[in-house]
């Protein structure tokens, strides 16, 4: 009998904030969460990790988290990977310039930045898209939550997801095998930390879908770092250097596209899980233009939209935007990760379905059930308001068949039938 897979998420229910509200139960985009006697659970084989219940609680009853930084504490070398969100979280009189350096003096002996790999990436997803001529439209592995969302709701897409790791997944296989060769530390004396925008991108360090191992040691919020720097660093009102470089603009939505695109590769963005899902749905049914590349964000505007910074999207995206320069950052030797892409040490394994929950442990008893749920779902007003905790009047009809629900749950029914 195969195992159950347990998945790691970064979403915590306060329960005791909880009223029962149901607001999260509408928003989420894989039917993952359910409210009973007024308090919310979520399904773990179905949740993502998009965040979008977080977004919608008025109560703070669920809340992103991420390590903390005291596990760095650990390691004799620490390297932080800054996602290329993080530059546009600092104003002027902050400056990026400054935020950098202040994140070493948090305890870290090494500070590397996602846009520094971006240029070698352009060339290494056009490689890729051109090494694959039978898969079309390939799309981004970047973004963890449409992956999962892929997993989850269009497992038939699986074949298009981009064989490749993340940027700041190669960047860290390279300041790894650099750490060791130039300063003498065993594997186990390093650790290498994600400081990310999302809560997706933690839950992609701690349990990373198709990787070979997991490569860093933790994940720490934008925000909380943000606000450790703010705490050194004085904001005097003086403008500071705010020196970001064209790969920054990958945490913005459309730039990776338009960079990856040329007269030969045609592509597209897309942000938003909304409008992710449609896209992908169309792709599904083959009912949009054929394109080579789409490059998908949960987020809307990219990573500078994702729940763990503390700028608004809108606003980072116009700063990231205003301070480009021509730049760059870090020393990388591009030879040697090419070589590395070439030996295919950036590459994943196929990915796989989620396992879902079944209706029954043969096909006649799961068909047997199919059947009850249909007629159940007959019964029901076919509103969708997520009164009785469940997101649809379908999910709510399945709930019952399993056990989990019962007709009661349906205010509109039983509202009907006191009427009478």
């Amino acid at each position: 009998m195969e195992e159950k897979k347990e998945y790691f998420h970064a979403i915590k229910i306060l329960t005791e904030n909880c009223t029962g509200c149901t607001h999260c139960v509408g928003v989420c985009p894989t039917e993952a969460i359910r409210v009973r006697e007024g308090k919310v659970y979520i399904d773990a084989d179905r949740c993502i990790d998009c965040g979008r219940c977080i977004q919608s609680c008025p109560y703070n009853a669920l809340v992103p988290k991420a390590d903390s930084l005291d596990i760095i504490k650990k390691y004799k070398y620490k390297i932080a990977i800054l996602s290329s969100a993080f530059a546009s979280q600092f104003k002027e009189t902050i400056g990026y310039d400054q935020a950098r350096q202040t994140v070493l003096e948090l305890g870290f002996d090494e500070v590397a930045d996602e846009a520094e790999v971006a240029k070698l990436m352009l060339e290494l997803v056009r490689k890729t898209i051109q090494q694959n001529p039978d898969v079309r439209p390939l799309i981004s592995s970047s973004c963890p939550a449409v992956v999962r969302l892929i997993q989850v709701r269009f497992p038939s897409l699986l074949e298009n997801v981009l064989p490749l790791e993340a940027p700041m997944s190669i960047l860290s296989h390279y300041y790894r095998q650099r750490t060791m060769e130039q300063k003498g530390f065993s594997e186990s004396e390093i650790g290498i930390f994600q400081i990310v925008p999302c809560i997706a991108h933690v839950v992609a360090v701690h349990q990373p879908e198709a990787a070979y191992k997991q490569i860093e040691e933790g994940a720490f919020s934008i925000g909380d770092i943000y606000n450790r720097v703010l705490s050194v660093v004085p904001d005097n009102g003086t403008r500071k250097p705010n020196n970001l470089i064209r790969g920054h603009t990958w945490a913005i939505s459309g730039m990776k596209s338009d960079q990856v695109g040329d007269k030969e590769l045609k592509t597209m963005a897309v942000s938003g899980v909304k409008n992710v899902i449609r896209i992908l749905a169309a792709v599904e049914n083959h009912q949009i233009e054929m394109f080579d590349y789409i490059v998908c964000w949960n987020c809307i505007n990219g990573c500078v939209g994702g729940n763990l910074n503390v700028e608004n999207p809108f606003v980072a995206t116009s700063r990231v935007k205003r301070f480009l320069t021509d730049g760059k950052l870090g020393n990388l030797d591009e030879d040697s990760l090419m070589n590395l892409f070439d030996e295919g040490q950036f590459g994943i394994l196929p990915l796989e379905p989620r396992s879902m929950h079944k209706l029954g442990p043969d096909i006649r008893q799961a068909i047997n059930k199919m059947k009850q749920i249909n007629e159940i779902n007959q019964k029901l007003p076919g509103l969708n308001c997520c009164a009785c905790g469940s997101p649809t009047c379908m999910a709510l009809a399945e709930d019952i068949v399993m056990g989990k629900a019962t007709m009661e749950d349906c205010v509109v029914l039983m509202r009907r039938k006191r009427k009478k």
